[in-house]
This record gives structure tokens, C-alpha cells and sequence, in this order.
């Protein structure tokens, strides 16, 4: 995709309010991993600034405990490192959070 385009895009998504989101509703920790990462170097190479990465509380999960709620933050700030430059946590209004908004860094700071 050209470099204008890629820009007209971004500009889209910002005057829209619209940020690039990956779901991981359903996916196995090896699977929701493998798809964070992907995401995240896809956002990089696409210049997007800021994505959203949905993992859900845990209550369908066995025991009621988000196992994806707990690994992708932690990975984030280890492993993802070289691609995060931060992350927030999304509440809900019980207080309770099922996804990430990730600041992505440009690839020109790697």
C-alpha cells in the first residue's frame, strides 16, 4: 500500500474515532500470543499509533479466571517490548477490564 494511502487511512480512522482492534474472544494461549504479536508488528509497519487488543474477563473461561486478562498485559511489558511503547488497561464500570488500548512504537524508535 503507498505511503499516501496508508496515511489517508490513518487520518480516516483518527478524525473517526476508529482504532485497529484484535478480539481474542475464544482463542488458546499459544494462539492469543502468536495473534498479539502479529497484530502489533502489523500496526507497526502500518504506522498505526494506537490499537486495541480485546481479551475478554474470563467468565466463560473454566473457574471464572481470564487467563489471556492476565498473560497479555505481562506480555506487553516483556516480550512486546521492543514493539509497545505503553499500555492502558480498559475498565468497565464494574472496574473490571477485558481489553488494552497499546501505544505502539514507530518503527523509526526500534
Amino acid at each position: 500500500m503507498s505511503r499516501w494511502l496508508l496515511h489517508l487511512r490513518r487520518t480516516l480512522r483518527t478524525f473517526l474515532g476508529v482504532r485497529p482492534t484484535l478480539d481474542l474472544h475464544g482463542c488458546s494461549v499459544r494462539e492469543g500470543l502468536a495473534l498479539t504479536e502479529a497484530f502489533l508488528r502489523h500496526a507497526q509497519a502500518a504506522g498505526d499509533p494506537v490499537v486495541q487488543i480485546v481479551y475478554g474477563k474470563g467468565r466463560g473461561s473454566p473457574g471464572g479466571v481470564g487467563v489471556l486478562r492476565q498473560l497479555i498485559p505481562r506480555w506487553l511489558e516483556r516480550d512486546g517490548a521492543a514493539l509497545v511503547e505503553r499500555y492502558q488497561r480498559l475498565p468497565d464500570a464494574s472496574g473490571d477490564d477485558g481489553a488494552v488500548m497499546v501505544w505502539v512504537k514507530p518503527t523509526a524508535a526500534r
